[in-house]
């Protein structure tokens, strides 16, 4: 008497018994071996940009609070690599949801776009959340904003420390490139 677990191991076994050797083994030689590789089409373009925004504008909030609320300057990087892994795999996951496929330049590019969209996001985050918890401030919001112009915002911080924010900047776009396939 086979156990659930056995039958499926005993099934997974003989499916995979006729994948070629030149593509090794597992669920994704046996399909590249019947090239049943998912085509991106129209649909899975679209799921793939809705994943990726959403992962983008999250990126976003979370880079930007870090920079703008605990203030980190180094430490941006490592978040920057996270976001920009999630950014693609988000992206990978809405087009593909754990179909085989070839790597595909139009995500790659997606990826890339809406790591360098989520950095601006965070900028924009980090200036707004410097500018909401202004210490010692008696102003309103809308005069704290007139005082100080994103632009002088931005140029103040690549003063302070633009080698990390640039580092970041690259982190994003090339995780994210790298990971939507």
């Amino acid at each position: 008497m086979l156990t659930a677990v056995a039958r499926r191991r005993r099934r997974y076994s003989a499916r995979m018994s006729d994948a070629p050797e030149r593509h090794g083994t597992g669920r994704l030689a046996a399909q590249a071996e019947r090239s049943e590789y998912a085509t991106l089409d129209r649909r899975r373009t679209l799921h793939a940009y809705d994943w990726g925004a959403l992962a983008a504008v999250l990126a976003a909030v979370v880079y930007g609070l870090c920079w703008g609320v605990l203030n980190l300057q180094y430490g941006l990087i490592a978040v920057a690599i996270m976001l920009g892994w999630v950014i693609g795999a988000a992206i990978r996951r809405g087009a593909w949801a754990r179909a085989a496929h070839p790597a595909t330049r139009r995500l790659q590019v997606l990826g890339a776009v809406l790591g360098v969209v989520a950095w601006l996001g965070g900028a924009f985050v980090a200036y707004l959340s410097s500018r909401l918890v202004l210490p010692g401030s008696s102003a309103s919001l809308a005069e704290r904003l007139a005082d100080l112009p994103f632009g002088e915002f931005m140029t103040q911080q690549y003063e302070a420390g633009g080698i990390a924010h640039a580092v970041a900047f690259a982190a994003l776009a090339i995780m994210g490139w790298r990971t939507a396939r």
